[in-house]
This record gives C-alpha cells, sequence and structure tokens, in this order.
C-alpha cells in the first residue's frame, strides 16, 4: 500500500466512524422497531470483492456465505461497510424527521462516502475497482478533494445536529456534497436542493 493509499484509507475510517455516529443517532430508535430487516447478505458481498473496503475492514475471514456479515444483533463490521449501507434509507426514516431540511441533510450525510470515493479512475467510484493492483494508481489528487469536501461537510452536519443552524458558508459545503443517482428521487432531491 503506497503512502497517499493509507492516509487515504486513514481519513476514509475517520469519515466513516463519524458518518456511522450521526446515522446511528437519527435512525437507530426507528430501526429498533423495525420488523423488516433492510440488511441483505448480498449487499455484504461488496465489502469482500471490494480490494478497498478489504483493506479497510481487513476482516474478510468474517463473512459467511449465508449470512455475509450480520448477525442477530447487527453487522460484525465496524468499518469497510458498504456505501449503500449507509446511502439508504427507508420512507419511514425520511417521514419521520421533523421537516424537509432534516430529510435533506440526512440523504446528504448518507451520500458522503459515496462522494469521497466516487470518480477514482476516470467516472469509476472507488469500490467499484476490483483489482488490487490498481487500487496505488488512483487519481489520489481527486479523491483526496473529494475527501476534504466530504469531511467538512461531516462537519456542518454535526454542527447543524448540536445546534440546529445552517449559516450560509455550511450550506455551500453540503451543495458539494454528490448523491448517486440511484438514491436521489425527486421527492428526495427536493429536500436535498433545499438547503435554505
Amino acid at each position: 500500500m503506497n503512502d497517499s493509499l493509507k492516509a487515504y484509507v486513514e481519513q476514509y475510517v475517520e469519515l466513516e466512524t463519524g458518518l456511522q455516529e450521526l446515522v446511528l443517532m437519527q435512525c437507530a430508535s426507528l430501526c429498533a422497531q423495525c420488523t423488516s430487516v433492510c440488511c441483505d447478505a448480498v449487499i455484504c458481498r461488496e465489502a469482500i470483492e471490494s480490494p478497498f473496503l478489504k483493506q479497510v475492514h481487513q476482516q474478510a475471514d468474517l463473512f459467511d456465505e449465508q449470512e455475509g456479515f450480520l448477525t442477530p444483533t447487527g453487522c460484525r463490521l465496524k468499518k469497510g461497510r458498504p456505501s449503500v449501507c449507509y446511502e439508504y434509507f427507508c420512507d419511514n426514516q425520511f417521514f419521520y424527521q421533523s421537516d424537509d431540511r432534516h430529510a435533506g441533510i440526512l440523504q446528504i450525510l448518507g451520500s458522503l462516502l459515496f462522494h469521497a470515493t466516487r470518480n477514482a479512475q476516470g467516472e469509476t467510484p472507488l469500490l467499484e475497482i476490483m483489482q488490487e493492483e490498481e487500487l496505488d494508481r488512483l487519481d489520489f489528487q481527486r479523491l483526496e478533494e473529494q475527501m476534504k469536501e466530504s469531511l467538512q461537510a461531516l462537519e456542518t452536519i454535526r454542527s447543524f445536529y448540536r445546534n440546529g443552524t445552517l449559516p450560509e458558508h455550511s450550506r455551500i459545503a453540503l451543495k458539494r456534497i454528490h448523491i448517486h443517482t440511484e438514491f436521489d428521487t425527486p421527492a428526495e432531491s427536493s429536500a436535498h436542493h433545499y438547503p435554505g
């Protein structure tokens, strides 16, 4: 692993840890009451097929063909989960947000890993690069810039959840975050493009 990749992995872990903390704070109580679990072992497969995610979690030996990384009490992986694990929110999560601004913030929060890892090689996202040797030839300048934007947005969202305000410079930081088209539905995109 070259120095650029090593530094990027460290920042990725920092971003994922902060993201996970905020998502749990916003979603855990509703998820705990849910009777249909949205996690699926098929999704877990990305965490062992992606050379980058394997570098992050280093726990491929815990993968089970039937259950993936899932246990009765949640996911075994504390880091290195596929970005979809954070991008997807059920309709209830958006419905029970206190207003459109909170719904939009939640969607942006879930998109931070996707944003940080997109366009790693041309238009190919980092998690879709399947040859380990390619990891040393990534567009680190672009990835580092996107990571910086995601970390700034994470701090903005953390501040928003603490004090409920969103100053103009904070809105600009959030507008930089790209949402995967799969999760940017018309109903949700109006929340994302609020930020006012």
